[in-house]
């Protein structure tokens, strides 16, 4: 994708605000970029972060899908929390809410 779009690794390394010889690295196989990264990655390329992790783009329907789960999901951890008690948040689950509210 990065010769597709034109870019050496140095111009793709500056977008990314990374050194040129982790993008050589990453395109060897050397090493693996992290979550953050791939993030900026798909951003950069249009594509999804699972696009670039397995080389697939995800159908329609399986976008839906996967939308329409973690929608549940929220939903079941927003109702799990109007019955909480006033004991305190656990670690996991304020992840869980910060992560749910990000979302958003």
């Amino acid at each position: 994708m990065r010769k597709e779009k034109g870019l050496s690794q140095a111009e793709l390394a500056q977008q990314l605000k990374i050194s040129p010889s982790a993008v050589g690295m990453y395109e060897q196989g050397r090493r693996e970029p992290a979550a953050q990264l791939l993030v900026a990655m798909a951003e950069l390329f249009g594509v999804s972060t699972d696009y670039l992790l397995t080389g697939q783009a995800r159908t329609p329907a399986e976008i839906a899908a996967l939308t329409q789960m973690l929608l549940n999901r929220v939903a079941a951890s927003d109702r799990r929390l109007e019955d909480r008690t006033d004991r305190p948040f656990s670690r996991q689950e304020l992840a869980v809410l910060f992560a749910a509210m990000l979302m958003e």
